[in-house]
């Protein structure tokens, strides 16, 4: 429906475009008969350009050529609709002239009623004779426009009768046509979808077939992007009860003006908790934050489509912004990640120093008071608040956070970026429907072309997460995190 209502593609609709193709495959034909004619006769002719004569012929040739190919192939585009005897009489119709091609000067027409007599009647001829011209272009060319269609039914019928042919003589053939010679079918009538300029102009099923099959092209070309880095996140996780873990009620906002979560803000922060313990592996590391990083990609795509709100998108800026900062330069807010000083070593000391670093942010932040409309304080007053919560929510689930390793506690923090990971991409199948269905017709057929590339790269991802229990929430607040924190915590209210 995308591409056939594409306003380049309807013009192959236009009689008036049929015609033009006519008229200048027409004119390179006679090209071509004079050049075979007088090219020898340049030749011999005696001029002081001798051989040049027939090349400035030539060239002039290729670019009468080069000006026919434009109309030809909207020509060409046309004879893919339905060609028979019976649509041919229809689109002549007795040379009937469509409404729309006079609508608007008969308007014209009927509006100049309000002007004196003289100038109403002088204005109605007028309009008159462009109408009558109109209607005597549009006959012209839809005479013109038929012409080729008897050569394409010839065409068509000799085709078909070779096929029939060879595969009457050649069992091999036979044999070949048993075998599915396309992964993809039309196994409904399509038709519907369609928009189309005339009533009496039908697609037929191949050309439909070749825009299914442009865009099942596209998704085959996107299934090899996979996202393997997240996939093999996305292993770690067994569920969605992460989504409850990572920030308790219990722990008051520092800011005097509290904010929503939002999932990429929550996943840079709990990345940022894990590539701070220092006796973690490099590799093992570097492959949480290419997978949190591929990830990233996704969630901000949900976020931008489905939690586009005004209390959101602050959040999910500074989230942007600080992923930047964490991920090239290994720093939070200006601090070197891991931190390098020997006493901050055991995985309760780097909580508390995330912990309290991120409250003095705050404090200082929220204390100078002076923001102005691009102001990154604002950014960062939130990103820090977050820190605090989350450190603060880890740090009362242990009893005794001492005891516990880095080992341990990365294994637990990967398993939760995972697992919110896995909920906030729940909602993919809904923002490739929603790209399907935009409503401005010039940014359809580009937003369903996004769309197939997503699915084609998040195929593996749908098709891992398809058997998982949702929550027990309306469809329309699978896309915010704090329904799913407050489902966890709180599921039966």
């Amino acid at each position: 429906m995308a591409g056939t209502g594409s306003p380049q593609f309807m013009t192959t609709c236009s009689a008036t475009t049929s015609a033009s193709a006519v008229i200048c495959a027409s004119s390179v034909v006679l090209h071509i008969l004079l050049i075979l004619f007088y090219v020898e006769d340049l030749r011999d002719y005696k001029s002081d350009y001798k051989w040049s004569m027939p090349v400035i012929l030539i060239i002039q040739f290729f670019g009468i050529v080069v000006g026919t190919i434009a109309p030809l192939s909207r020509c060409f585009s046309a004879l893919s609709f339905k060609v028979s005897i019976k649509w041919i009489w229809n689109r002549l119709n007795v040379f009937n002239v469509e409404s729309y091609w006079t609508r608007k000067l008969y308007d014209w027409k009927q509006s100049s009623r309000k002007c004196k007599i003289f100038m109403e009647n002088l204005k109605t001829l007028i309009l008159d004779i462009c109408i009558g011209y109109q209607k005597t272009v549009v006959v012209a060319c839809k005479i013109i426009a038929v012409a080729p269609f008897f050569v394409v039914i010839c065409v068509v019928y000799c085709i078909r009768y070779w096929k029939w042919l060879k595969a009457l003589f050649s069992t091999s053939c036979l044999d070949l046509r048993k075998k599915p010679k396309e992964h993809l079918r039309i196994d409904k009538d399509l038709s519907g979808y369609v928009l189309q300029l005339q009533d009496d102009i039908e697609f037929a099923k191949r050309t439909l077939k070749g825009m299914l099959r442009s865009v099942n092209h596209l998704i085959q070309k996107a299934e090899k992007l996979q996202p393997n880095n997240l996939m093999k996140l996305l292993a770690r996780s067994g569920g969605f009860e992460g989504v409850g873990k990572f920030d308790s009620h219990h722990v008051q906002h520092l800011l005097s003006e509290e904010y929503l979560n939002c999932w990429s803000l929550t996943l840079i922060t709990l990345t940022t908790i894990a590539i701070s313990l220092p006796n973690i592996q490099n590799n093992i590391v570097v492959c949480l934050v290419s997978g949190v990083s591929e990830g990233l990609g996704y969630v901000m795509l949900m976020e931008e489509s489905l939690n586009a709100t005004d209390d959101h998108v602050s959040i999910q800026q500074a989230a942007k912004t600080l992923w930047v900062e964490v991920e090239v330069y290994h720093k939070w807010l200006g601090n070197k990640l891991p931190k390098p000083k020997p006493k901050v070593n055991t995985p309760g000391q780097i909580l508390q120093w995330l912990r309290d670093t991120a409250k003095r942010l705050v404090i200082e932040l929220e204390s100078t008071n002076i923001r102005g409309p691009n102001d990154n304080s604002k950014y960062s007053s939130i990103c820090a608040n977050s820190m605090y919560r989350i450190t603060e929510t880890i740090l009362l689930s242990y009893q005794n956070i001492e005891e516990v390793s880095q080992e341990e506690l990365f294994a637990q923090l990967s398993s939760m970026i995972a697992d919110i990971l896995a909920a906030c991409l729940t909602n993919l199948p809904q923002v490739i429907l929603m790209k399907c269905h935009t409503s401005a017709i010039e940014k359809r057929e580009v937003n369903v072309h996004a769309a197939a590339q997503l699915l084609g790269e998040a195929t593996q991802i749908i098709n891992s997460l398809q058997d998982r229990e949702l929550p027990n929430l309306n469809p329309d607040e699978l896309p915010f995190i704090d329904k799913w924190r407050s489902f966890f915590n709180d599921p039966f209210p």
